[in-house]
């Protein structure tokens, strides 16, 4: 029987499915049109939860006990409903996800991460117990902050490993095929801080942000003359969430924290000041000189972030080039011309 169980929004508390024996595996969607999910889902809906359901259609996926959707957007919720009929075979566990961060937000999360554990280890023939529980806190907390170091190292203008180098590395730090590659963790690390340096310093350094960042638009970005020193998305940045907050005695509550109390999401609209504080913090740290924004097609989370974004960008007198993206990897020429174009503008300033 397969050990990997998928998942696929940020907030799900991999910790959980490590403790219970499962290896996570990431579903991070496929390239490609997507007849088959869009016959199923509404087709003005998020192509990337469509690439999911199509991957999973098409058998693209290496076997999987089971998948966690959090039922964390429009999106997610509809991909739920329509996952037990035509995704794979296997658990399909859904997950509750508040929308904010408050004592009363973090309790229910809590309730639901306790309830989502008792779920798996039914399946997982299995139970888990807290100090099981505690362990995995600790070693995912341990990946997390290499990651964190090896990116901040972008943020002093060292000679860092480039854009599309990390995004490579965090998608197959995501994608693990079993357990033993899952513990190869460092290996990945510290073949990226050990790389050496092809990309120089003094191009235009940029911000990317967006919902979810398709890797090929960080290596478009780069190869057209600019360093993404800084990936605001679900598959980057915010993946790795925050330094661990204080210790707390009920490890579903620390959980819970711990993931809405991360960087925050474009979905958390009550969080809107502490996401510019946020932005504020990378372009001072990082010396951003422009910012890119991969606006995700019928996004709607990301039509209010970009707005935000935009106002954010006019108050720092930040240069901002949006880009609307289907997933497909269609369109990449308008991309490339829009981009050289924006950099051509920054070098000048």
């Amino acid at each position: 029987m397969s050990k990997l169980m998928g998942w696929l929004c940020h907030y799900t508390p991999v910790e959980i499915l490590t403790a219970l024996g499962y290896t996570p595996y990431r579903l991070l969607g496929r390239k490609g049109n997507n007849p088959r999910a869009a016959t199923y889902l509404p087709g003005n809906l998020c192509p990337y939860v469509q690439s999911c359901l199509e991957a999973a259609i098409k058998q693209e996926l290496p076997p999987l006990a089971g998948v966690v959707i959090a039922r964390s957007c429009n999106a997610m919720i509809h991909l739920a409903n329509v996952w037990p009929r035509y995704g794979l075979k296997g658990k399909i566990l859904i997950l509750e996800v508040p929308r904010r961060l408050d004592d009363n937000a973090v309790f229910y999360f809590s309730q639901n991460l306790r309830r989502l554990a008792s779920e798996l280890a039914h399946s997982g023939e299995r139970q888990l117990n807290e100090e099981r529980l505690w362990a995995a806190i600790s070693w995912w907390e341990e990946q997390r902050a290499a990651w964190r170091k090896l990116l901040t190292c972008r943020a002093a203008g060292e000679d860092p490993p480039g854009g599309e180098e990390i995004m490579d590395g965090l998608a197959r730090w995501q994608t693990p095929l079993n357990q033993r590659e899952a513990e190869k963790w460092e290996t990945v690390i510290n073949r990226l801080a050990r790389q050496p340096c092809r990309k120089s310093a003094r191009r235009p350094r940029l911000l990317l942000s967006g919902s979810i960042l398709p890797q090929e638009l960080i290596a478009m970005v780069e190869a057209c003359g600019g360093l993404s020193v800084f990936e605001d998305s679900c598959n980057a940045r915010r993946l790795l969430l925050a330094p661990a907050v204080g210790a707390e005695g009920d490890p579903y509550l620390y959980l819970a924290r711990l993931y809405l109390g991360g960087p925050p999401c474009p979905r958390m609209v009550n969080d809107r000041e502490k996401r510019c504080r946020y932005w504020a913090e990378a372009v001072d740290r990082f010396h951003i000189q422009g910012v890119i924004y991969h606006a995700m097609k019928f996004c709607d989370a990301a039509m209010y972030d970009f707005l935000a974004l935009k106002s954010f960008c006019e108050k720092r007198g930040l240069p901002l080039l949006r880009l609307d993206g289907d997933f497909s990897g269609g369109n990449r020429g308008q991309w490339q011309t829009r981009i050289e174009a924006f950099l051509e503008m920054l070098e000048v300033r």
